[in-house]
């Protein structure tokens, strides 16, 4: 009897411990488990971070072209009429305008097509006062731009009957990552986005 008592504890001991050896295997498959599953949250939560980034830069810099545009069609406005725009701070808008007549803004020989006509000598720089508004007090109502948007206006006569004159109107805007070469009119990083309008009168 002593004798097939110690046998049925032995039996009982080997099978306790390939239990734990069962156990131990799983835990280590759920941790290498939840490990990966910890890796790819992080990895999609930054990527997911930098889409948003992204798109909110890309909105930043088409707001800061819709600033430019606006600010710019006001000046060639002014000068439409025979006057200079001299308000929020601008001093020698009318100056700036290029004199040099395309037939529309697909000809190639617009200036905005040159990257050397968007330098500070030569591009038409919206003045902070304008870009960068205040709601009230030390509060803002959108964001800083670190980079003054800017625009290019040129001169158009069409060839078509009647003949429409005007001016085409190209500006372009910024997000704060980008980074712009005030001497050579090109931007080198960053989100910067591009628009146009078209503003014509019968002659």
């Amino acid at each position: 009897m002593n004798m097939t008592s110690s046998r049925s504890s032995a039996h009982r001991t080997g099978v306790n411990s390939r239990e734990r050896g069962v156990v131990l295997v799983v835990t280590l498959v759920l941790v290498v488990i939840l490990s990966l599953l910890g890796t790819f949250a992080i990895r999609n939560a930054t990527q997911s971070e930098r889409s948003v980034n992204g798109i909110r830069s890309t909105e930043v810099a088409r707001e800061a072209a819709e600033t430019a545009l606006r600010f710019c069609e006001q000046v060639a406005i002014f000068d439409g009429d025979g006057k200079d725009y001299t308000e929020n701070g601008a001093t020698g808008m009318r100056a700036k305008i290029v004199a040099t007549t395309i037939g529309s803004e697909f000809d190639l020989k617009a200036k905005w097509r040159d990257s050397t006509s968007w330098s500070d000598a030569k591009a038409i720089k919206v003045p902070p006062s304008f870009f960068n508004k205040k709601s009230s007090g030390t509060e803002v109502d959108a964001v800083q731009l670190e980079i003054a948007p800017r625009c290019l206006i040129q001169r158009i006569a069409t060839t078509s009957t009647p003949q429409l004159t005007g001016y085409l109107i190209t500006a372009r805007g910024f997000a704060n990552n980008a980074k712009f070469d005030d001497a050579t009119g090109k931007a080198t990083r960053g989100a910067e986005a591009w628009l146009q309008s078209v503003l014509t009168r019968d002659k």
